[in-house]
């Protein structure tokens, strides 16, 4: 196997990539002197891949399926995955967002069996009539969990809001109705289409020796031959938002607000785009930044209950505000009077200030392991090296970042309040 060396002599850091023959990205980040291990394998494959094309077959499925097939690759003909990994010691999960789904676990100790029992049950899928059945129950129950969590509502509602087509507006975990249509015939052409090497990545981060760990997931790896190409599928998606307000009363003691600024997005965002982009919601974040002062002289929100957050994957792209106040619409002419002013409002100092926020939050992670690994995975998902992140973080440019907000500016905004029940 071909193995690529990466290394920045300026943090002492380094890792290394095998593309290997199955199509699978590995990335492997020895640590010495760490005692967790850490694996992570993941694909893109997530709550907006609803439709796509299998060979020449168009395949249109319910919301929910692919949060209903990470739950349901957990069981193995061998028993429950959690089961299997408890007998290792090693601590398991697995999340699926609106564009990937992960699998992971962190140890101190049996690495490699708890490594074996990952590639196993991610591997092989074991979908039957009677555990689709059983599982929709379970999911059902999770669905009205998070139909009662104002935070979760406040996004998705945000969502449904800015979006009119695309499939980012819909829960992850889909609803009791959705979910309702999926089968295991379903299920298996998912995993057939998403579910196969070349599409998915896998990181692992700790004490281990490069050779000897490549050497035993290879033997764990099977490569399986593909005959029918994949293609996703997304519908056309206005620039215009779907709705400017949108609002719920909910059990929470004040009112909740979410705020998105809808960009458009077409194509793969390039580096530097990301970059810069990632630079503007850290200004936006800044507590020295004039909108955060405009906010807490108003009495708007307090200290800890306002941020700014990126949003940003296949076709969507935003800037969301969230947070708390007595008065979210009065928030909203603020931050949409700051987003009109930003040209005029980003010094030369707030900007170095924020550069030098988002990159020592960058190079924070290698201090832990989990924190290596999914950002490994996150960079190649956006087909970015690591390494080159943190170089294009260092030397970025108010100029660059301007010209960036120039061709990005969007008035295109939503605004998603959840009030108090009264």
């Amino acid at each position: 196997m071909n193995v690529k060396r990466f290394r920045n002599e300026l943090l002492h850091e380094e890792y290394f990539l095998v593309n290997h023959s199955s199509g699978l990205k590995i990335y492997l980040c020895p640590k010495k002197d760490y005692s967790t291990y850490y694996a992570i394998i993941g694909t893109r494959y997530g709550s907006i891949n609803r439709i796509f094309k299998l060979g020449d077959e168009l395949v249109e499925t319910p919301a929910g399926i692919a949060h209903f097939l990470e739950h349901k690759l957990f069981e193995c003909e061998e028993g429950d995955a959690f089961t299997l990994f408890s007998k290792t010691g090693a601590r398991a999960n697995a999340n699926t967002s609106f564009d990937r789904t992960a699998y992971l676990f962190s140890c101190n100790e049996n690495f490699k069996e708890s490594l074996r029992i990952l590639m196993n049950f991610v591997q092989e899928p074991y979908f039957t009539e009677k555990g689709v059945q059983k599982e929709r129950g379970i999911i059902e129950q999770e669905i009205k969990m998070y139909d009662d969590d104002p935070d979760w509502k406040v996004l998705i509602n945000l969502l449904g809001a800015l979006y009119t087509n695309h499939p980012v507006r819909d829960d992850i975990a889909g609803s009791v109705e959705s979910i309702s249509h999926i089968t295991p015939n379903l299920m298996n052409k998912c995993y057939d289409a998403f579910y196969r090497f070349s599409n998915m990545t896998i990181c692992l981060v700790g004490s281990f020796e490069v050779e000897d760990i490549l050497e035993f997931l290879d033997k764990l790896i099977i490569v399986k031959e593909h005959d029918k190409s994949v293609e996703n599928i997304f519908p056309e998606e206005p620039l215009e938002v779907n709705s400017s307000y949108v609002e719920e009363k909910m059990e929470v003691v004040n009112p909740l607000f979410a705020i998105g600024f809808k960009y458009d997005k077409k194509g793969q965002m390039s580096l530097s785009d990301f970059v810069n982009y990632n630079l503007i919601v850290s200004l936006f974040n800044l507590k020295s930044g004039s909108l955060y002062s405009r906010l807490l002289e108003k009495n708007l929100i307090t200290t800890n209950n306002f941020c700014c957050d990126p949003f940003v994957g296949p076709k969507y792209l935003s800037i969301n505000f969230s947070g708390e106040s007595e008065n979210p619409k009065e928030v909203l002419n603020i931050v949409n009077d700051e987003v009109k002013q930003f040209k005029n409002n980003a010094s030369k100092e707030l900007f170095e200030r924020s550069r030098k926020c988002v990159y020592s939050s960058i190079v924070s992670i290698f201090n832990s392991p989990s924190a290596i690994a999914n950002q490994l995975m996150f960079c190649d998902f956006f087909d970015f090296d690591l390494f080159d992140f943190i170089k294009e973080t260092s030397k970025a440019s108010l100029d660059e970042m301007m010209d960036f907000w120039d061709r990005k500016y969007t008035s295109e905004v939503s605004l998603s309040v959840v009030n108090p029940i009264k």
